[in-house]
């Protein structure tokens, strides 16, 4: 059996100001770091044997956090990057929902229908994401996992791990929050998720 620890990174400034992040890079914020910080305390006596990260920046960061004193590596990778928005990168939430409304509704609530130039699919982001993931279960049999990544990834794993049509993300309208405990074992090939968008150890945070 293989358990892996999936967390979204802390929050961001651009998450502040409902800023639309994708690829782009934005630094956590106070806040966002004491997020990290509770969750490596609430992990502090978990055994883990590796550690990945989505290798932007938001995500590195929170994993070295989370890390604390373990004397392990963190191994950036590009396919655990958040979904590519294109030209949406860096504007603001308003300013993409006037400009283009009716493809802001398919992100959300559509996200088999979200198609634009320049920008990823979720079933392109689903695709990667999960060999990805595949890939490391296998180099990882038996071991416990840490992996810091982005909450539309998230999101669209959740459908991966139940074998769901695109279309059913869109049950799930909101991102996990900032450094929720997402907890999931893969077993005789089966994945079983144990714990979803857990945020008890923001009890932690002073």
């Amino acid at each position: 059996m293989t358990r892996i620890y999936f967390t979204r990174h802390g929050q961001t400034f651009w998450n502040v100001e409902r800023r639309m992040q994708g690829q782009s890079n934005s630094d956590l914020t106070p806040l966002g770091v004491k997020q990290a910080i509770a969750l490596g305390q609430r992990l502090k006596d978990t055994e883990l044997d590796v550690i990945y990260s989505s290798s932007l920046s938001r995500s590195m960061r929170t994993a070295e956090l989370i890390r604390g004193k373990r004397k392990l590596d963190i191994i950036p990778e590009d396919d655990f990057r958040e979904i590519d928005l294109g030209e949406w990168q860096g504007k603001l939430m308003s300013e993409v929902e006037k400009q283009e409304p009716e493809m802001v509704d398919n992100f959300w609530n559509h996200p088999e229908l979200f198609i634009r130039p320049n920008a990823e699919t979720y079933l392109q982001l689903r695709e990667r994401a999960g060999k990805k993931l595949e890939e490391i279960v296998a180099a990882n049999k038996g071991k416990k996992i840490l992996i810091v990544t982005h909450g539309v990834v998230l999101k669209t794993l959740h459908s991966f791990f139940q074998y769901q049509p695109i279309s059913e993300i869109a049950r799930y309208p909101k991102s996990p929050l900032s450094t929720s405990l997402n907890i999931v074992e893969k077993e005789n090939g089966i994945w079983n998720i144990l714990m979803w968008n857990d945020t008890s150890h923001y009890d932690l945070i002073k």
